[in-house]
């Protein structure tokens, strides 16, 4: 009967015993075979490196496109939005840089010679009057603005249509002058282009009155306008 006993409680041991060497066997080769698979991959990795790189500099170029594409869209339709607001053909300009000195108002933009750019050509906004065309180059033009003191432009009273000479005055201002002493012009009057002398078209928005001086030993009175477009602000024009 403890033979018996014996023989079974070994049977009974034995068998959780060889369950767990088989393991402790088969462990080491499970893990040499991963290692194995492991080591078999690491040549490839240089290779899916230089893949993701590629996929990388793929991708970073279909972006560059995609911006491209946007911008050409956002020019076309602000050309669009331009020409319907000034109610004229012409093409969109991107000011590219300014005169670093504050009284003179001048800019370079983006069009020239090769987009049929030519000297006195008339830059305008949704707003109003901008300015004109002083040099062409092939690629570039450099533009001065209506507030620049060199500028000067035939204007006109919108509504009492006194006539008179807008001059930039290098500041936020411009000064309109050649009006008589009795002149019929009031602040908040808006004053726009005459077209005298054929380099402005009549008509265009140049900038509202905000002040007034009646000078009797003249017999003349002098307008300052503040200008309907913000040309410290720009950065597209139609030319």
């Amino acid at each position: 009967m403890v033979a018996c006993l014996l023989f079974l409680g070994v049977a009974v041991f034995s068998e959780p015993l060889r369950h767990l060497a088989s393991i402790a066997f088969r462990a080491p080769l499970v893990v040499l075979h991963g290692g194995v698979r492991i080591l078999a991959w690491l040549p490839s990795l240089p290779a899916l490196s230089e893949q993701q790189a590629a996929l990388r500099r793929e991708l970073a170029s279909h972006q560059l496109e995609l911006i491209r594409l946007r911008e050409t869209i956002r020019r076309l339709t602000r050309a669009q939005q331009l020409q319907e607001a000034a109610s004229q053909p012409g093409v969109v300009a991107s000011i590219l840089g300014r005169t670093v000195l504050p009284t003179e108002h001048v800019v370079l933009v983006d069009r020239g010679r090769r987009d049929g750019i030519a000297p006195e050509t008339v830059l305008v906004d949704e707003q109003g009057l901008v300015g004109r065309i002083l040099q062409v180059h092939e690629t570039t033009s450099t533009a001065v603005l209506l507030t620049d003191p060199s500028s000067r432009v035939a204007g006109l009273v919108e509504r009492s249509r006194e006539s008179g000479l807008l001059m930039g005055t290098g500041g936020s201002l411009i000064e309109f002058v050649y009006l008589d002493l009795e002149a019929d012009i009031q602040i908040g009057d808006r004053v726009v282009t005459a077209g005298l002398g054929g380099s402005f078209p009549t008509g265009l928005a140049v900038g509202t009155v905000v002040r007034l001086a009646r000078d009797e030993r003249s017999a003349s009175t002098t307008a300052w306008v503040s200008p309907a477009v913000k040309v410290r602000r720009l950065e597209e024009v139609l030319c």
